[in-house]
């Protein structure tokens, strides 16, 4: 009796009755829809493809003219004050006379526009690649997260399927058993059976409620993973329409002609996205050797200057400044820093390249031991099928012979424990066999 427990401690998650309530019907391909609207991790995947593409509206404003305006205005309490020799003024002054000079008036007011415009940077022009580039890297990361997403509701949704399997069939025991020691208790009270008897299918009953209600606790909690993955309350009822038979069904001819498939690791989200961040190095290597080139802006400026004594006449008179010009920048001596900044550059892109050679063989290891452990869960799905239906014979064989007084209260339990150790191993083997499924075709990058 331990081992039947111990097989169904191993289940996975189990949960809430599987009595039909009112709520949100959801097959496998509607959860999956429904989850790719309203996954958190997914919406804040697009929230990051908005964001890089607001980077590159920034990057390539930078590139456009920019007009900036100001105004300033200055009450000087104390008017610089200057000194000059007296002679310069007075030539009749002694020489070593000093007087002191005010240029200005107390109140000025400035007000200007500015124009510029950048004529050469290189790193600008690297910028916005850089910055399209890494658009690309973030629908990349979108798709992956959708592909994680997928495959996360996938599996979570099998072990609910296969938890229901499990609930129902050990509902079927428990009315089976409960029939049985109702007859057995009958036949114990008019002395057909002894007491023994009678307590040994009392303790099978007893277990067999034990793990339902907690398979029924277990799959509240498997379904609220589901509820969370997919974006739904977790204080929302769902229902799920699938049954095992169909997930089991559903994907399996394009997963066996996978099998006869060559594995091409170009056709792997996993694989596009490091070729993208290899891209994004190279760039990286481009901009840093831009540091060496020079940089070529030209500006215009224009303001309005006024002077006064008093604040109320601030506005009376305004004097013109206009200038316009160039500015070249060109990098001559960086004590080696910019030298270090490429030489940073460039492992960093060979690092990224070792990266792609090691995913390329990952990946194809991953493909080739998904492929091997498929083949191996439809072997041992087929031994279970059959393994099962064998067990549920001997069982039904049992009992027969029990009410007819040919086999023991021990006989019969030890049927019923055959019995539910072989429909763990077969439930395992279901959950084994569309994981297994699951994976060659995220293996393979479909």
């Amino acid at each position: 009796m331990h081992r039947k427990f111990i097989i169904y401690l191993i289940f996975i998650p189990l949960g809430t009755s599987l009595v039909a309530q009112e709520g949100k019907s959801f097959s496998l391909e509607e959860a999956l829809a429904y989850g790719i609207k309203n996954n958190y991790q997914l919406q804040q995947a697009q929230m990051d493809i908005q964001i890089s593409q607001s980077k590159v509206r920034e990057i390539t404003a930078i590139g456009l003219p920019q007009v900036n305006a100001e105004a300033t205005y200055n009450n000087f309490i104390d008017i610089p004050t200057q000194v000059a020799e007296a002679s310069a003024f007075d030539p009749s002054a002694p020489p070593g006379v000093l007087v002191p000079l005010q240029f200005g008036l107390p109140h000025n007011l400035t007000g200007g526009i500015t124009a510029s415009q950048l004529l050469f940077d290189g790193s600008y022009f690297v910028g916005i690649k850089s910055a399209k580039e890494y658009m690309k890297y973030s629908q990349l990361g979108a798709e992956r997260s959708e592909n994680e997403v997928k495959t996360s509701i996938s599996q979570t949704y099998i072990n609910a399927i296969a938890a229901q399997e499990n609930i129902q069939a050990l509902e079927e025991n428990k009315k089976n058993i409960e029939q049985i020691y109702s007859e057995t208790s009958k036949f114990y009270e008019v002395g057909f059976l002894e007491k023994q008897d009678a307590d040994q299918v009392r303790l099978l009953q007893s277990n067999i409620t034990y793990q339902l209600d907690y398979a029924n606790r277990q799959y509240e909690a498997v379904l609220n993973l589901l509820k969370f993955q997919m974006g739904v309350p977790v204080n929302e009822t769902i229902t799920l329409t699938d049954d095992i038979e169909t997930l089991l069904e559903m994907g399996s001819d394009n997963a066996l002609s996978l099998l006869n498939q060559p594995f091409a690791p170009s056709n792997h989200i996993d694989y596009q996205t490091v070729v993208q961040g290899e891209r994004l190095s190279e760039l990286s290597l481009s901009n840093t050797r831009t540091g060496y080139y020079p940089q070529l802006s030209a500006f215009f400026t224009h303001s309005q200057n006024s002077f006064s004594k008093d604040i109320g006449d601030i506005t009376d008179k305004f004097y013109p400044t206009t200038l316009w010009g160039l500015q070249l920048k060109v990098p001559i001596f960086s004590s080696g820093m910019r030298y270090m900044k490429t030489q940073q550059s460039k492992l960093e892109l060979e690092k990224t390249r070792s990266q792609k050679s090691m995913l390329e063989q990952s990946l194809t290891m991953q493909a080739i031991n998904a492929a091997s452990t498929y083949k191996s869960a439809l072997e041992r799905y087929e031994v279970l099928t059959e393994d099962l239906e064998l067990a549920k014979t001997i069982k039904e064989t049992t009992r027969i012979k029990f009410n007819e007084g040919l086999a023991s209260s021990n006989d019969l339990t030890q049927a019923e424990s055959q019995y539910l150790t072989t429909l763990g191993n077969y439930i395992n083997t279901t959950i084994e066999l569309l994981n297994a499924k699951l994976n060659l075709v995220t293996a393979y990058g479909i």
